[in-house]
């Protein structure tokens, strides 16, 4: 051993020395009492060797770095960074920024139910089924007062379905729900819902708010209870076919989802092309509005809609067109294309010919996807491929491609593996 180590232990400290192990051994590093100079002229172990004090120092620091690290950092004060807030629009939310979402769907009918339940899992939505009624289950004394009157004479299934409706508005006003999204049980929708009703949410109370507030007292819509604002009654995104007031006001905003005027789908009308910028989708006040495929209605639209239709006389789609076209008090928007669309199923109702919507009878149940609608909730959901992201869905057309003639294009196949 070498004669400098020698000198060196000799001057540790004695309490060292009687020490078990070096490994048991945390002493509280703030209060270590290192060698001092002696003012009264005597030097201590620091002044006699210094080298010594560094390498008993240094042997410190190895045996203990970890609580010397620690007891330092834990002296010293961290900075708190402010975190970001990512605001979520709550339309974004499992009921699309609505109380509820209804279907209404006759029990038996659970061909339709199976596909609308899995297209919903599918996007991440919350429906709640009511049973439809059918018009043998309807005493007359519940009729409204002038129903087949006008020279009119209602189709089979009509009445259920406008008595359907109508308990729905009543089960909003009873259990005093603010507003609910109403869709029949053969809709279907696009995978991006959740973007497209964020862009109908300012479209709708930029077409409800009317006239607008003073710049100098802008209104407040944090305080409304509807994230599309609270000066609507009605709101029609699913049909097939309505039109615009040629005098209204038109909100256009971006959608990628929104079918071009080749693949849109009606047999009403239609908003003229000029209104709709190409890569959009309008809200704007409706006009000739056909079938309830879909509709929100707010508290305040279900207390007028169902006092009306005490004295309904025609089928339900067109005393809604009627009352939201003539009646001032009535606030309703629409949208183009139509953000909900039917698919082809057999009808409720016994039109003419087995199907008014198709031109055709529908004989056989098939899983399609909605018209208009180009990355379908319902075939993804069937296919498996709706977990998979954006670049496996399944769309039925590419965006920018001319639309196929009838019964040209291909039935899809299970790409879900």
């Amino acid at each position: 051993m070498s004669e400098y180590l020698k000198s060196t232990l000799a001057n540790l400290p004695q309490q060292l020395h009687s020490l078990p192990s070096f490994s048991s051994y945390r002493p509280n590093l703030l209060n270590i009492q290192f060698p001092t100079t002696n003012f009264q002229g005597k030097n201590n172990l620091a002044t006699r060797n210094p080298r010594a004090s560094i390498t008993f120092a240094f042997l410190l620091f190895l045996l203990f770095w970890k609580d010397i690290i620690r007891d330092v950092c834990s002296h010293v004060g961290t900075r708190r960074l402010p975190v970001p807030v990512v605001q979520v629009s709550p339309i974004r939310n499992n009921t699309l920024g609505f109380q509820n979402i209804f279907v209404l769907s006759l029990p038996e009918r659970g061909d339709r139910r199976t596909p609308l339940l899995a297209a919903a899992n599918a996007t991440n939505l919350t429906l709640t089924v009511l049973d439809a009624i059918r018009d043998r289950q309807i005493p007359q004394s519940d009729w409204p007062q002038w129903w087949g009157t006008n020279n009119w004479v209602p189709k089979e299934g009509e009445l259920g379905c406008l008595i359907s409706h109508v308990r729905t508005w009543r089960k909003m006003i009873h259990e005093n729900i603010s507003t609910a999204l109403i869709m029949e049980s053969d809709v279907d929708w696009d995978m991006r819902i959740k973007d497209t009703m964020v862009g109908v949410g300012d479209g709708v109370r930029a077409i409800a708010d009317w006239p607008f507030p003073d710049p100098q007292h802008p209104r407040d819509f944090s305080k409304e209870l509807s994230p599309y604002g609270d000066k609507w009654d009605l709101m029609w995104i699913g049909h097939c076919g309505i039109n615009a007031d040629g005098n209204g006001r038109i909100y256009a905003f971006n959608d990628s989802s929104a079918a071009d005027e080749d693949h849109a789908w009606n047999f009403g009308e239609r908003p003229a092309e000029g209104h709709r910028p190409p890569g959009t989708r309008i809200v704007f006040q409706p006009r000739k509005a056909v079938c309830t495929t879909s509709y929100a209605m707010s508290l305040a639209g279900a207390r007028k809609f169902e006092k009306l239709f005490k004295q309904a006389n025609s089928p339900i789609d067109l005393k809604l067109w009627d009352h939201c076209e003539h009646d001032q008090t009535t606030r309703c928007v629409g949208t183009w294309p139509q953000i909900i669309s039917m698919t082809e199923s057999k009808t409720n109702i016994k039109h003419t010919g087995g199907g008014l919507s198709f031109g055709h009878e529908i004989t056989e149940e098939k899983l399609v996807a909605g018209n208009a609608i180009q990355i379908s909730a319902r075939v993804n959901a069937h296919l498996g491929l709706a977990d998979k992201g954006p670049s496996r869905w399944k769309a039925e057309w590419v965006t920018g491609e001319k639309k196929k003639e009838e019964g040209t294009s291909d039935d899809f196949t299970d790409e879900s593996d």
